[in-house]
């Protein structure tokens, strides 16, 4: 069976940036070889989700089994062939077999609880994929002009103090977009795609969480079309953490951010679990983006009834009446309807250019699965980039550079300016 992830040749350089390479790029990293198990045990056809799990209980060995640490067999045989359908699970244990002959007698006890974990493998990789997205595209929408910021710990407590400018009137929409510069967290230089820093991570999500939900919504639906079986908008009320953050302008006057937080609450196909998907964790010291629902309310208290995620109340939808508004809610509204789309059209397009589909990557080998997530992430970056110096190309022809005010963006600092009628 011929694999639909073909080997691509490697490119000349590793890392890419959308202001220097004139063309699009070919890969984030070296590509890797795609293994028997890639190409046989994980292949989808259109109607393969209806029709089972992903995970292979026939065929040839090379489909079922992934090298691992020693286990043991069901039958009691030491051996390290692991179910290629379930294995690499957090927080579950991976099933070993020492041959075909016992994989195939214990199929009938297996076959359910390996495509419910497999389910959950699916949605935990593509929670650590959508996370990272939404690190790369805050990045290069960031909206507010952090100057620095102050951190203390005391008692396991950290508190960060972030200064903001926010003096000046924007002319422009892409105006109020603002680089958080690297050199506040002593990087190198300025890579919107390396966010491990968790100080950068805080200042990222700090406020944001609608907002997370609204711009990621279409990439989120795409990710979890084969694993969820429904999606719902939760909002709660953030129990305190062991981060806090303070807001405070050039004046130390404080901005007083709402309360209120937004999640997705996840109930995955196959009886595998509800999950809550919490993209702005880290603001308060939540770094991880999926936890059972069960166990979140250690991080926040649902204070009303969850609202659909793809219905007519959802907070996606919300925002279509913010579009024509002449002020910095309206503007910032504009920018990220028009960039946004590029992510989740940025991902088809990722699909057709390497004949990998989504679907196919969540399913892969550890090591195809994070090169694949790389190269899917430069190229989501890539896309959007392209699109805000596409909109500030467009507006330099109507707005001269020296009118638009102190936005740190080059060249995406010069953006379309609102037409003065309603849209």
């Amino acid at each position: 069976m011929e694999s639909h992830d073909p080997v691509l040749e490697p490119p000349n350089e590793i890392f890419y940036s959308a202001r220097t390479s004139p063309v699009r790029p070919q890969s984030a990293v070296p590509s890797i070889a795609v293994t028997a198990t890639e190409g046989v045990s994980h292949e989808e056809t259109d109607n393969s989700r209806a029709e089972t799990s992903p995970s292979t209980f026939g065929g040839s060995s090379a489909s079922v089994y992934t090298a691992a640490v020693a286990g043991f067999c069901f039958c009691g045989t030491p051996c390290d062939g692991r179910c290629a359908g379930c294995c690499d699970t957090p927080g579950q244990q991976d099933t070993y077999y020492c041959s075909p002959t016992c994989q195939g007698t214990d199929r009938p006890s297996h076959v359910q609880i390996c495509k419910a974990v497999n389910t959950l493998r699916t949605l935990h990789r593509a929670a650590e994929s959508l996370q990272e997205i939404y690190y790369m595209y805050r990045a290069k929408m960031f909206d507010r002009r952090v100057t620095n910021f102050e951190k203390t710990e005391e008692g396991g407590h950290t508190q960060l103090i972030i200064h903001e400018d926010r003096s000046g009137r924007q002319t422009n929409d892409l105006g109020y977009l603002h680089k958080l510069s690297h050199e506040l967290f002593g990087e190198e230089y300025q890579d919107d795609e390396d966010n491990e820093n968790k100080d950068k991570r805080v200042i990222l999500t700090h406020g944001v969480s609608a907002q997370s939900i609204v711009w990621m919504h279409d990439l989120i639906g795409y990710f979890l079309a084969g694993c969820a079986y429904t999606i719902s908008e939760q909002k709660v009320t953030p129990v305190p953490g062991n981060i806090s953050v303070l807001s405070v302008d050039s004046r130390g006057y404080p901005d007083m951010f709402p309360r209120e937080h937004f999640i997705l609450v996840i109930t995955l196909q196959n009886a595998a679990g509800t999950y809550a998907f919490d993209l702005c964790g880290a603001q308060y010291g939540n770094f991880e983006t999926l936890i059972p629902f069960s166990k979140y309310s250690s991080r926040g208290l649902a204070n009303v009834p969850p609202t659909p995620f793809s219905g007519k109340h959802s907070i996606r939808w919300g925002v279509d009446c913010l579009h024509s508004e002449q002020s910095r809610r309206g503007a910032l509204t504009r920018v990220n309807l028009l960039a946004s789309d590029k992510l989740v059209s940025g991902a088809v397009e990722w699909e057709k250019e390497y004949g990998t589909r989504i679907s196919t990557m969540l399913q892969a080998s550890p090591e195809v699965f994070q090169n694949r997530k790389e190269g899917l992430l430069h190229y989501l970056a890539y896309e959007v980039q392209t699109r805000l110096d596409d909109m500030a190309t467009k507006g330099a022809t109507t707005t001269s550079p020296t009118t638009m005010g102190t936005s740190t963006l080059t060249p995406a600092a010069f953006a379309l300016k609102p037409k003065a009628t309603r849209i």
